[in-house]
């Protein structure tokens, strides 16, 4: 059985290496900011070979802070707003998108999921979990990591591994690696950045990460996703 390619490329935007907070992704689209240049554009389809959607959410670039989303569908705060919405739905095609009803806008840091499980920050509301299960297709359970509420900053997870921050313990290591099914790696972005999400965004084929991180890094990167 062959191996497809896992191609990892590092960009800047907006003058920072923090990419991740301007980007989110799963296996056919990448959400960008509408003011992205074209060659930002060009590297994010070459390198996870998906169709790039230009939009801003309550006319807001932090696309990777207020959007959850896998290959099921897509989970959006309520700061949406209704022509936001109406261009998501029609760029992103037969994909779920459902708006979260959370106090908490900032929900890419509090879930971390891949195609098949999930977990969700104990300071979601509970009546939401459901809702956030049926959306994205999977399995979820309601942890914190390390003690964290900000679960979905500390790791970045696929369908073949999850790279989760250095501040974790063992205890947390064996449980990821239990949950997922998958192998887990120790990494960091951006010449030692612990917030591994806030610097990069992947899918299964590949990786795009803040151009402050480090030869290392990359191939760490691509040892635990690829």
């Amino acid at each position: 059985m062959s191996v497809s390619k896992f191609d990892i490329v590092p960009i800047r935007i907006y003058g920072t290496a923090s990419i991740g907070v301007y980007m989110a992704t799963n296996d056919e689209y990448a959400l960008i900011p509408m003011d992205s240049p074209e060659k930002i554009d060009r590297h994010i389809e070459e390198t996870l070979k998906v169709n790039v959607v230009k939009l801003t959410i309550g006319r807001s670039p932090l696309l990777g802070v207020f959007t959850v989303m896998n290959n099921n569908g897509v989970l959006i705060p309520s700061i949406i707003r209704d022509e936001e919405l109406e261009q998501l739905k029609k760029s992103l095609g037969d994909l779920n998108i459902t708006i979260l009803p959370s106090k908490y806008t900032a929900i890419a840091n509090l879930i971390l999921v891949n195609n098949k499980r999930g977990l969700v920050s104990p300071i979601i509301e509970r009546e939401y979990v459901n809702l956030i299960k049926d959306n994205l297709g999977v399995e979820l359970e309601v942890r914190d990591i390390r003690g964290l509420y900000i679960i979905g900053s500390l790791a970045v997870v696929n369908d073949r591994g999850v790279l989760v921050s250095p501040e974790v313990d063992e205890g947390d290591v064996s449980f990821l690696r239990e949950f997922f099914g998958l192998r887990v790696g120790i990494g960091t972005i951006n010449r030692g950045i612990s917030l591994i999400r806030s610097g990069m965004i992947a899918n299964n084929k590949g990786a795009v990460v803040g151009d402050s991180t480090t030869g290392f890094e990359m191939m760490r990167i691509t040892e635990v996703l690829g």
